[in-house]
């Protein structure tokens, strides 16, 4: 991710690949822009030229939908995100602090008014409301000085004041908790709005992870990835707090822990809807904490990032470092059988995981076991595992599902766990959090492993036998599975 330190940098990139949508018609911040982004994800990223009342400013979505464009910003091949993850998490490049910070270039600390200043968006007619989606609340640990940098949904308000939902067991209520403990009740953050991909991407992680737990700086995985030290600079409203230098929009102010407002209107907790959540339904509203805003700077010409937590942008950041967490556990516990690992679009970011392992002998039967426990423990959220062998595209559902169906064995195969800490998407969480964790080996035994050979075919030119356009509108009525199979000769 060196060529592209800022989410500038990553548009322009984006454009010399011909990965970027233009809308240069108008669009509406309420509802439109929503809804084409939806009608685009897994697509190129999209910018918005213009935007209705908002007149010179600019939306950006989809910078992260599609997983090929990511590791393009890497150098490497999509099936390789998780090791990468995993490699920078574990060797950091320390963060610097800069006086010299793009996101400063312009400072708004009186007059200050986030319906004017931000071109905020409403997604569906029964969302609570404008919500800031893409905000990275950036804090430092009182005790260690190490950056927590994490996302949370912010419905805007007042021209100053939003809500900020934290779950429980994120870091930044952990913080926060620290603080209050010291007497501080008001806890001082700054939320930047847009930032180079490689922060963007090491702070997508959710609750608890063993690649990075409680106390983890993720500016340092950020710098991994982007090999450079991310900069960061100190905020000009408040005291004990520092901004991104190199995010579009930066919102300054503290948590009021004393103060608690509705997520929507009614005031009523867990009831209501709020907006489209990852989990594909919509999110409850609940009362949290305010977030107080006591000084906005931006960027020159800077671009707004509204990421939707339904589209592939979202599951994306959620999956890829759930990915390395569980890529990080499995090659610990067996280098030699594990082989790699991906969550599907389906599994919601994090709410499930596939193994892929390569057995040498009859000793190597039961590890794919081993590894299924060590992913569910890499990653609190998880709520399902799937183990398949080497000749299965673990990217592609369709293979997945076939393994499962062709090649488990309820009897031996199917474990449910006693409750254990889940995702709340997960049907079974309860108020606790917790829920049943399911594991399918869906892995041929070693000892019949010749009755799972899969016929192998030669590759044909299609081309030759049919000519160019006929061959290509073969394949755009192909199905990807089908794809998939011939890509491998199967």
């Amino acid at each position: 991710m060196q060529a592209v330190k800022s989410l500038s940098a990553a548009m322009a990139e984006a454009e010399a690949n011909d990965d970027l949508l233009r809308i240069t018609r108008e669009a509406n911040p309420y509802l439109e822009i929503a809804s084409i982004a939806r009608t685009t994800d897994n697509g190129p990223m999209v910018l918005f030229d213009k935007v209705k009342g908002h007149e010179g400013q600019r939306i950006v979505t989809n910078v992260f939908s599609d997983r090929k464009r990511i590791a393009r910003w890497c150098g490497i091949d999509s099936i390789d995100l998780p090791e990468r993850l995993a490699d920078a998490a574990l060797n950091p490049i320390a963060s610097k602090e800069t006086s010299d910070a793009a996101c400063q270039q312009n400072v708004i600390t009186s007059g200050i008014d986030l319906f004017k200043t931000l071109p905020l968006t409403q997604q569906t007619s029964d969302d609570a409301g404008y919500v800031i989606t893409g905000g990275l609340a950036l804090v430092r640990d009182p005790d260690t000085g190490a950056f927590n940098g994490s996302y949370h949904r912010m419905r805007v308000l007042g021209p100053n004041l939003t809500c900020i939902t934290i779950q429980a067991g994120r870091h930044l209520l952990e913080i926060a908790r620290k603080l209050r403990a010291r007497g501080e009740r008001r806890i001082p953050i700054s939320v930047n709005i847009g930032a180079g991909p490689a922060v963007l991407l090491a702070c997508s992680g959710s609750t608890q992870q063993t690649l990075t737990p409680l106390g983890y700086d993720e500016m340092g995985m950020a710098g991994a990835l982007q090999g450079e030290a991310v900069e960061f600079v100190k905020c000009r409203s408040q005291e004990g707090a520092w901004s991104l230098a190199e995010a579009e929009y930066v919102l300054e102010g503290y948590i009021d822990t004393d103060r608690l407002a509705s997520e929507e209107d009614s005031g009523k907790d867990g009831e209501k809807g709020m907006m489209p959540e990852a989990g594909g339904y919509m999110g409850r509203a609940w009362r949290v904490w305010e977030f107080n805003v006591t000084a906005i700077t931006h960027r020159n010409n800077p671009v707004y990032w509204f990421p939707l937590a339904v589209n592939a942008e979202t599951t994306n950041l959620m999956a890829l470092p759930a990915e390395a967490s569980v890529f990080d556990a499995c090659r610990r516990i067996s280098p030699r059988v594990f082989e790699n690992c991906h969550v599907l679009q389906a599994m919601r970011g994090c709410l499930g995981v596939v193994i892929r392992i390569r057995r040498k002998s009859f000793r190597d039967e039961g590890l794919q076991n081993n590894l299924a426990f060590g992913a569910l423990s890499a990653h609190s959220d998880l709520g399902w595992v799937i183990a398949v062998d080497h000749d299965i595209d673990i990217t592609n559902a369709d293979d997945v599902m076939w393994a499962v169906i062709t090649r488990s064995d309820m009897r031996e195969g199917l474990m449910l766990s006693p409750r254990a800490k889940v995702s709340g998407m997960l049907a079974e969480g309860d108020a606790a959090g917790t829920g049943r964790k399911v594991y399918i080996d869906a892995t041929a035994p070693f000892s019949s492993s010749d009755r799972y050979t899969r016929g192998v075919f030669e590759n044909v030119a299609i081309e030759e036998w049919i000519g160019a356009d006929a061959a290509a509108k073969l394949r755009a009525r192909q199905p990807d599975y089908l794809k998939s199979l011939l890509s491998r000769s199967f």
